[in-house]
């Protein structure tokens, strides 16, 4: 049934992608409310009651402006009380996109070019949250009562620190006290081969780290050799924080959990192919995969994102900054504590400031912190994942953690005490966040499948359960 709705499929999806739901560009937030009306329509001719409610204001750091944030959209499908109900989480809002980033396509017009579909949010992460409603589609063309009891969480600041997900979790908690599980469609696979389930990530911590050196810019023409110059100051403490094979520098940062060496082994994992799909000139730890999944998956981390400040400008320009602020974030262990790795890292850039003898000023502020989070994978929604993914892929899926750091299922796990668990549906080559997203026409409707199968597997597991 699926495969005959493909192209409908494929227009919903076109449609949804022509929003620009951009959380970030705070004066464009009526295009998000557009995306949130087309979805609540659409959610109504499912036969799920759906509503959006108003998550309130938000003050924007630079401006001190006040704006107001999108609304959430909950949606509630039960059918029967003596079924289980799952949380659905997803998001409308996706990463920033620029055609002139590099770009094949308008990455707000969703173009199929071979086998693929081409624009911003087909994999992550709108075409994931379309396969739950093709699924649910699924069962209503085929005449069938949907197995399970579903209640969706839909937001729009996924990309802006989840703002108000807590608040609509503490307020709005009647509705989802009875779910029996979280259930989120977003990330990628580990390969292009293999397809996972994902039971956990680290954490992170991001940073900005401010070094100021007068009131304006000067000019090196004439300023020259006059003052004690920010940017290599900045330049100096990040270089301290990691070394060339990019181990981190500082004390206090590299205590780890004990790793279940028995999930990397049976990981099916080539770390060459993924290698080739990062397409970078050479990857650490090539001889050892335990040490390669460790690393990217439990590991502390240091990423350096950028430099706000700087001269980025391609023309000739003697500019010398006054202010420039280094942007990086630190992953975290699952058993490590944002507030001492901030401490140890204070501490540390405050010995190296000493030492560096700078008269300028340099302050550190703690951006944005996401906590670790850990799903428990023996357990019936995990079994229901594996055997629809089996069944829908006719492979049997990994079991992994990501790398990266995901905010909604640690605070689903704070506020409802519900196992998490998230399905990605497209493959590892799908482009990510920075240009050219892309999924495969295949994944997408695959993906649906995966869901339609995953209703009747978990009701199947339940069922068993309550007859032993």
């Amino acid at each position: 049934m699926v495969l005959i709705k493909r192209e409908c499929y494929i227009n919903d999806l076109w449609e949804l992608v022509a929003y620009e739901t951009v959380s970030t560009r705070h004066s464009e937030r009526d295009k998000l409310q557009r995306a949130i009306d087309w979805l609540l329509k659409r959610l109504v001719s499912l036969n799920v009651v759906a509503f959006s409610e108003q998550l309130g204001m938000q003050i924007i750091p630079d401006s001190f402006k006040i704006i107001r944030m999108p609304k959430v959209i909950i949606g509630v499908l039960k059918n029967c009380s003596d079924k289980p109900t799952v949380l659905v989480y997803g998001n409308l809002d996706v990463e920033e996109a620029e055609f002139e980033e590099g770009w094949v396509t308008d990455p707000f017009v969703m173009c199929e070019l071979g086998n693929y579909l081409y624009g911003r949010g087909v994999a992550l992460d709108k075409g994931p949250l379309l396969c739950w409603l093709n699924a649910i589609q699924a069962y209503r063309d085929a005449g069938l009562r949907i197995p399970i009891n579903i209640v969706l969480l839909i937001e729009s600041m996924a990309h802006s620190g989840s703002l108000g997900l807590e608040t609509v979790l503490q307020q709005r908690i009647s509705f989802f006290r009875d779910v029996s599980c979280v259930v989120i469609a977003t990330r990628r696979w580990q390969s292009n081969m293999t397809p996972c389930i994902v039971y956990g990530s680290r954490g992170l911590i991001y940073y900005h780290l401010e070094v100021e050196c007068a009131n304006r810019s000067l000019s090196s023409c004439e300023h020259s050799g006059s003052l004690y110059e920010a940017l290599p100051d900045l330049f100096y403490l990040l270089s301290s924080l990691v070394d060339c094979q990019m181990h981190i520098l500082f004390k206090g940062a590299l205590e780890t959990f004990q790793i279940d060496r028995n999930v990397f082994r049976i990981t099916e994992f080539n770390y060459h192919d993924f290698g080739q799909s990062l397409d970078v000139h050479d990857l650490p730890h090539q001889a050892h995969k335990q040490a390669a999944l460790a690393e990217n998956w439990a590991m502390p981390h240091i990423s350096i994102h950028g430099v706000d400040g700087a001269n980025v400008e391609g023309n000739v320009r003697f500019i010398i900054p006054h202010k420039v602020t280094g942007k990086f974030s630190i992953s975290l262990a699952p058993n490590q504590n944002a507030e001492q790795i901030t401490q140890a890292l204070q501490q540390h850039l405050g010995h190296i400031w000493v030492n560096r003898g700078s008269p300028n000023k340099m302050k550190l502020y703690e951006k944005l912190v996401i906590p670790s989070w850990n799903g428990h994978y023996d357990s019936p929604e995990y079994s229901a994942a594996s055997r629809a993914m089996t069944n829908t892929y006719q492979v049997t899926p990994n079991f992994i953690r990501d790398g990266g750091a995901l905010l909604a299922p640690s605070l689903f796990q704070q506020y409802l005490k519900k196992n998490v668990l998230v399905l990605p549906i497209a493959k590892n080559d799908s482009g990510g966040c920075p240009i050219n997203e892309r999924i495969s026409v295949e994944n997408y409707i695959m993906g649906s499948q995966l869901m339609t199968a995953f209703m009747w597997e978990y009701a199947e597991r339940i069922f068993e359960l309550k007859d032993k």
